[in-house]
């Protein structure tokens, strides 16, 4: 690679973590703020599509993504936070000590649909994020929508199911007729997870 084309690699690299910390101290400060606060595990089940996700690299990790989703209800049926996926997290021929797994990180809202109901409250989630891949230097974005259901049992936890689709854009090197160079490749994603979920008010 030019050393120009690594700088800007760097540079680019850098905004995306400047950006991703910004979020992490918005979300860390937000347990402070009045309000009801949750936080959500989730695992992930992935199928995907695209010249992003045609890349013999992805043949190499399980389709199974865990992920963080922490945030504070401004309104009676509106959330705000921030979330955190990794994808590439679980090899399936590499010892996992040793995969270094890409992330994405930014802001997420959750819409209950019927904040009301005692029992399963369905609910809307969109977001946005930036993405970064340590190994091989992909810096990209992330769109999200989804829409779900969680259980309220009672217990300090609620568990639910949740659905959706991210779409994936990111920039990396390939080689044309004219060269190494950059372009950006996209992939389309469906999902379906389960989710644990503290509230507290």
């Amino acid at each position: 690679m030019a050393r120009g084309g690594y700088y800007s690699a760097m540079i680019r690299a850098g905004r995306c973590l400047v950006i991703a910390a910004a979020l992490a101290a918005s979300a860390a400060a937000a347990p402070f703020a009045p309000g009801t606060r949750f936080g959500t595990v989730g695992l992930d089940y992935r199928v995907s599509g695209g010249p992003l996700f045609s890349r013999q690299l992805d043949s190499l990790v399980l389709p199974i993504e865990p992920s963080l989703r922490a945030g504070i209800a401004i309104l009676p049926d509106l959330s705000l936070g921030a979330e955190l996926a990794l994808f590439g997290a679980f090899p399936s021929n590499e010892d996992m000590f040793t995969c270094t797994p890409a992330f994405a990180f930014g802001p997420v809202a959750t819409y209950y649909l019927m904040p009301n109901l005692d029992v399963v409250r369905p609910y809307a989630t969109a977001g946005a994020g930036a993405t970064y891949a340590f190994v091989s230097s992909i810096v990209g974005w992330r769109a999200r929508l989804g829409a779900g259901a969680m259980v309220l049992t009672g217990l300090p936890v609620a568990f639910g199911l949740e659905a959706g689709w991210y779409g994936d854009w990111c920039r990396t090197l390939r080689w044309d007729s004219s060269g190494l160079r950059w372009v950006w490749l996209r992939g389309d994603t469906g999902f379906i997870g389960i989710r644990v979920m503290g509230i507290k008010g």
